[in-house]
């Protein structure tokens, strides 16, 4: 009777853990039935890329480690900016598209990260997602987004757009997201 007490102890312990990563994972990718940081073969580089739903996890793997480390270290933070940013990045969401093979990504998604960290951002706002040279995913998760090229990071308000950061800085990544952030007509480098 014992056993039979433990052993029924043990399988709730283990189903709440289970349901617990599902609601996080959910969380991250509310709409989204994939899996996590998937590795698939990059059949143009000859390499090994992310594609679809990824996180910070899926970027420190030792296949893309050494320029997720170098770039999130050599970002230099606009600290004075970051202090504006920071209260108001509580109202907003963030979607990013990215290319673990493409050097703007290689580039942006770190320094992306180190501010995000530095403004105390809640991960559970932000939906990262890795896509392929043709700038699709299996999920077909850029579908209807416009994604031309990457990065592309997509800030809402609510469920509007409100602007788009694409592959680099018009004065420097922080003022790019404050100004984004403040709507005054903030301009991509490919917007009309």
């Amino acid at each position: 009777m014992k056993y039979i007490y433990i052993f029924i102890l043990a399988t709730t312990l283990l189903s709440c853990k289970n349901t617990s990563e599902k609601e996080v994972i959910s969380e991250i990718k509310p709409e989204i039935n994939s899996e996590i940081n998937t590795i698939v073969p990059d059949t143009i580089d000859d390499g090994m890329m992310l594609l679809g739903v990824v996180n910070r996890d899926g970027l420190r793997n030792e296949l893309f480690l050494d320029w997720y480390q170098e770039n999130f270290k050599e970002h230099v933070l606009d600290s004075t900016t970051i202090e504006i940013l920071a209260p108001k990045l509580k109202d907003v969401s963030i979607k990013v598209f990215m290319g673990t093979w493409c050097s703007d990504s290689q580039r942006e998604v770190p320094a992306l990260y180190k501010i995000l960290d530095a403004a105390k951002f809640d991960y559970t706002k932000l939906t990262m997602v890795a896509v392929s040279h043709d700038k699709d995913t299996p999920d077909h998760l850029e579908k209807g987004l416009d994604i031309l090229y990457v990065p592309t990071i997509i800030i809402y308000k609510g469920d509007k757009e409100i602007g788009r950061y694409v592959e680099y800085a018009q004065e420097n990544f922080e003022k790019d997201l404050l100004a984004i952030i403040n709507e005054v007509g903030y301009k991509n480098s490919y917007a009309e």
